[in-house]
């Protein structure tokens, strides 16, 4: 009778003791993911950034810019894998920015790891852009604070403009 009475006075303490926040307050969902590691809110950020031109015949204007093209980057993750195409739609500058998800932000020497290539061009636009043989390498430009900001710089496509 006497070990009963401990048991049920053990588990009773317990239970008020754990589930009571007797060692402080409880913790919430948000508090627990933030302690773990696993916080929403993004300790870096990787962005990218280019532009796709159109090399021209004509002599006035040598290059103009595609918007609506897509562009895409793929790098290179480790153990003979690479990660899936990321992909981005140019805007009327013919610029693209692309945040690169975040369990790609910590390849090492990203510069040599990652290549862009542009996988769609409006046909308006008439620009040679053999997918096999168009890859740009990306640069450092900034680091700052977690974040860091790459370039492709302008990758300029074969080709002359006829928008009918």
């Amino acid at each position: 009778m006497g070990s009963f009475f401990i048991i049920r006075c053990f588990l009773l303490f317990s239970f008020f003791f754990f589930f009571n926040g007797a060692f402080g307050n409880t913790w919430t969902r948000t508090e627990m993911v933030e302690m773990a590691g696993y916080g929403e809110q993004k300790l870096s950020s990787v962005i990218i950034t280019g532009s796709l031109l159109c090399k021209t015949s004509r002599p006035h204007l040598y290059s103009v810019p595609i918007p609506g093209a897509t562009v895409a980057i793929k790098c290179q993750t480790g153990s003979k894998r690479r990660s899936k195409w990321i992909k981005a739609v140019t805007d009327e500058l013919g610029e693209f920015e692309i945040d690169l998800p975040s369990q790609l932000h910590a390849i090492p020497d990203l510069e040599n790891k990652c290549f862009i290539k542009p996988v769609y061009v409006p046909r308006h636009y008439r620009c040679y852009h053999t997918s096999t043989n168009i890859y740009k390498r990306i640069k450092l430009v900034s680091s700052t604070n977690g974040f860091r900001v790459y370039t492709s710089g302008k990758i300029r496509l074969q080709g002359h403009t006829s928008r009918s």
